[in-house]
């Protein structure tokens, strides 16, 4: 799209927003970012538009929101706000940050979307392209803008394939928005605060897969009855099972995962890939299927699986005392999530749920949850947890300190402590990553205490 000249609002100056502003004002649209939160108007945010000539407003819309050719929405903020409702009614059009940074990227873009796995999987296939030899950038709700990746390599005259982690509140507002491979890992009941259904939530994160073409591709979550149900394309697809099925790239049979280049299968045994848990061989067999379109042979994708250890926060090893092993699944914010790690773990678990409820429907992790497991309840939704997993007698304990040193001490030898809450993290955190950190600290002065179970 030709925006020099335009007439263009941000809506919302977090990290994606002031991306997009600032990659929109490089390509000379007269750019104005509007912000409701007064408090982010800080001197340095407010010297970086100046250097990039951006406008700016903060404390509420103006009237000159709705003199835009076009609005940039950050995902932060719901398309049933007033805002973007008035917008709508003015026929003014409303775009996502990922739909604005596909207008300027050069390279192919691979964008992944899912319930669970998608920073891992993110991850991992920017990986396994480097190690083969093609330049590419993990982006998008990854941390990274996709825009402020964008840019980046307009300023420095590179050329990375895309690796673009969206979410379903992106996928909103996209029109022309296409990935030359789309990625669906898994859908699962998730932000029903935020949709009306389940059904708009699946529907929403399908729409990844609406501009494509027959010369791109679409992998697919072949085991996820939604996937199956909503996911329609004109992509070549490529399946993901935990069976080997027509048209497969990868997959895991017992102890080894197989990779086909052309005609040709590889194999490397499951006890040399870093990464852990049932999840992560979706997320193994997904990346490799994704970058299979790209490369030449396997040994960058089997060189990646060799070194990639699992990012934080997801089933990540946080220390070992008295023979009882952490792991912080923090980032596990729904019930899918958390049962992806159930299904990780054999010895008796000490499981430590809560946070803010996401109107989840906790008796879906009973079948796997056994009467060896303990459960330990933080937060807004306690009393929610208590009452639908009260047959495995959970114990309230208010805060994450509690919960940990609890399990600790009703711990034995040989057992492990999760935290893996199955809710998000507002109600005592910031964020996911904040009540990760508070964990991974709570279990670092365990072990330099040195404390034994009791």
């Amino acid at each position: 799209m030709r925006v020099t000249g335009k007439q263009v609002t941000v809506l919302g100056a977090a990290r994606s927003g002031i991306s997009a502003a600032i990659l929109l004002a490089k390509h000379e649209a007269n750019v104005l970012v509007s912000e409701i939160d007064r408090e982010r108007m800080v001197p340095d945010l407010l010297a970086l538009f100046d250097e990039h000539h951006i406008s700016y407003e903060f404390g509420g819309h103006s009237e000159a929101v709705f003199r835009s050719d076009f609005v940039i929405l950050s995902p932060g903020i719901p398309t049933a706000s007033p805002i973007v409702t008035e917008l709508n009614l003015r026929d003014i059009p409303v775009y996502s940050e990922i739909e604005a940074a596909s207008w300027f990227a050069e390279s192919p873009i691979i964008a992944v979307t899912g319930s669970n796995g998608k920073t891992t999987t993110t991850s991992l296939i920017a990986d396994m392209l480097n190690r083969s030899g093609i330049p590419a950038i993990a982006c998008g709700n990854i941390g990274n803008a996709f825009s402020g990746a964008v840019y980046t390599a307009i300023v420095s005259g590179s050329h990375p394939m895309y690796v673009a982690e969206v979410s379903s509140f992106q996928l909103e507002t996209i029109k022309h928005f296409k990935p030359h491979v789309a990625v669906i890992l898994n859908i699962s009941p998730d932000h029903l605060d935020r949709y009306d259904s389940f059904l708009d939530y699946a529907l929403t994160k399908c729409r990844i897969l609406i501009n494509q073409e027959e010369s791109d591709f679409a992998v697919l979550n072949r085991d996820d009855a939604t996937i199956n149900a909503h996911a329609s394309t004109r992509a070549f697809v490529i399946p993901v099972s935990e069976k080997k099925l027509p048209d497969t790239i990868a997959y895991f049979e017992g102890n080894v995962f197989s990779f086909r280049i052309g005609t040709t299968w590889y194999q490397l045994d499951k006890n040399d890939i870093k990464l852990f848990g049932v999840h992560n061989e979706y997320n193994i067999a997904t990346a490799a299927s994704a970058v299979s379109p790209f490369i030449k042979d396997h040994t960058g994708v089997f060189e990646s699986l060799q070194h990639f250890e699992s990012i934080p926060h997801r089933i990540e090893f946080s220390g070992e005392a008295a023979n009882i092993r952490f792991y912080n699944d923090s980032k596990a914010t729904n019930t899918e999530a958390v049962i992806m790690a159930l299904r990780s773990f054999n010895s008796p678990l000490h499981l430590i749920l809560g946070g803010r409820d996401k109107d989840s429907d906790f008796t879906l992790l009973t079948p796997y949850l056994s009467q060896r497991d303990s459960l330990y309840v933080i937060g807004e939704a306690g009393n929610k947890i208590l009452q639908q997993l009260s047959a495995f007698s959970p114990l309230p304990c208010g805060d994450l300190e509690t919960a940990v040193m609890t399990a600790f001490r009703n711990a034995q030898p040989g057992d492990a402590i999760l935290l893996s809450p199955a809710c998000a993290s507002f109600d005592q955190y910031a964020d996911y990553e904040a009540r990760g950190d508070h964990f991974k600290r709570i279990v670092r002065s365990i072990m330099e205490l040195g404390h034994e179970s009791t």
